[in-house]
């Protein structure tokens, strides 16, 4: 008769052997791919946080170096995507890998990539100037829907904060904004103080800055009314603003920061990229970047990743696509 304890005891080793806590990754040093100059946008600095995290928290014993590639963001994916799948490349990269694809500004996505792991994400808001009137949500969809094309709606033409808006009139039949070339967040904050903007869709992170005081309760003299959230729960920075969901509307928009890996990279590599990623978010270090610049930790790895992806793209894909043509 077999000894049952010996079996067992052999399975739990057999197991923690072929574990990614235990494998042999990395043995050299991991390259990441940021495809846009160094220190632009919550990403690149939540990746530089990654790094310090990691080696501070001597997470893996190898380091982690950071290749910045400027110029258009299809120049330094492009290159992510033709790397080496050697376990040691990798690249990050948030969703507007999939504006740019719906949008045929590139011609691959994220299904050409081995996707790895989700570390944070930040949400985005909607807000209306105080001078408008406009108090709730329904107000502002109302308006959009009996006069339409006469709110003006700053945001980067094509780009996430145009999608986001236009999924946003998308909840009202017949509501329309007029959308304007202000860009992101610091570019269209101006227009929308001077009153040549009415609506826009800040970060969370934006909204933060331009909405409340260096106290961190509201401005009263910020010229911005938060109408909606658009998390899955309320922000802590701003917790008397509602969801979209406690609003009614099955509607959710973050903005994710995923890291991909070349096509046929090994998978103890990816495995272990991603616990790696895994364990730097319960960092303290880490945990208290994200709640600084108003993100959110939301790790995801595996089928789980790939399956919201795939949702995201659904949603994104054909309101994407349209954006491109305004």
């Amino acid at each position: 008769m077999k000894n049952p304890l010996k079996a067992t005891s052999v399975g739990i080793i057999l197991g923690l052997l072929a574990s990614p806590v235990l494998a042999d990754w990395p043995e050299q040093p991991i390259k990441i791919t940021i495809p846009w100059k160094a220190g632009a946008g919550a990403v690149d600095q939540m990746t530089r946080q990654l790094q310090k995290t990691v080696s501070d928290s001597e997470i893996v014993d190898q380091p982690i170096t950071i290749f910045n590639v400027g110029g258009p963001i299809p120049i330094g994916l492009r290159q992510a995507k033709d790397h080496d799948p050697d376990g040691y490349n990798f690249v990050v990269m948030h969703t507007a890998m999939m504006t740019l694809q719906a949008a045929d500004k590139i011609d691959f996505g994220y299904k050409d990539f081995e996707p790895v792991a989700r570390l944070g994400q930040f949400c985005q808001t909607t807000s209306v100037h105080k001078d408008t009137g406009i108090e709730t949500l329904d107000e502002l969809l109302d308006k959009a829907a009996a006069e339409p094309n006469t709110l003006v709606h700053g945001a980067n033409l094509g780009a996430i904060n145009h999608v986001y808006g236009i999924m946003v009139e998308d909840l009202r039949e017949g509501a329309k904004f007029r959308f304007v070339q202000t860009g992101g967040d610091a570019g269209t904050f101006p227009e929308f103080k001077g009153g040549r903007v009415q609506v826009a869709g800040f970060s969370a992170a934006g909204a933060t800055n331009f909405a409340l005081g260096a106290d961190g309760m509201p401005d009263p003299e910020s010229p911005v009314r938060l109408l909606a959230y658009a998390g899955s729960e309320r922000h802590r920075n701003f917790s008397d603003v509602p969801t979209f969901h406690e609003l009614g509307y099955d509607f959710q928009f973050c903005v994710d920061g995923w890291y991909f890996a070349p096509k046929g990279t090994p998978n103890d590599a990816i495995d272990g990229f991603a616990n790696m990623v895994r364990e730097a978010l319960n960092d303290e270090g880490m945990q208290s970047f994200l709640s600084a610049k108003a993100m959110v930790g939301a790790f995801q790895a595996g089928d789980e990743l790939m399956d919201e992806m795939d949702r995201q793209w659904e949603a994104i894909e054909p309101i994407a696509a349209r954006a491109a043509k305004k």
